[in-house]
């Protein structure tokens, strides 16, 4: 008896453990496309932060207001061939993730592109993660 409660614990702790919230990860991420990147892992934490609002479906069903209360407006994606490559439309909006610094540069910033549907609520998001350090 004792055994299988130590198999069901196993398995039930891990989906116990605490995603990232909307309320805590969105204004993080808001205030990092503020930030100069500094350092390779600055760059890498910035993607994961990233990858959270979009695999936590942080987004999804705001409208384009409410997007842009939490972090700000978009560049329009018509700028971007990155969206086009992902299917996305030219009033959808890329985010890149973090300031160049004068410091250090990155090869590329992460990017976070929301897609809205056609009642301007967001259904979608794409991350281009920025690469590791060597």
């Amino acid at each position: 008896m004792h055994q299988s409660l130590a198999v069901l614990l196993a398995f039930a702790v891990p989906s116990c453990t605490a995603r990232p919230s909307a309320t805590d990860t969105l204004p993080q991420l808001r205030a990092a496309m503020e930030r100069e990147v500094r350092t390779p892992e600055q760059s890498v934490k910035n993607s994961e932060m990233a990858d959270d609002v979009s695999r936590g479906r942080m987004l999804q069903g705001l409208t384009r207001d409410e997007v842009s209360e939490r972090l700000g407006k978009g560049d329009p994606c018509h700028r971007h061939p990155l969206c086009r490559e992902r299917g996305f439309e030219d009033d959808d909006w890329y985010y890149e993730i973090g300031r160049e610094s004068a410091s250090y540069t990155v090869r590329y910033r992460p990017v976070l592109i929301v897609g809205f549907d056609r009642f301007g609520k967001a259904e979608r998001t794409f991350v281009l993660r920025s690469a590791p350090a060597p």
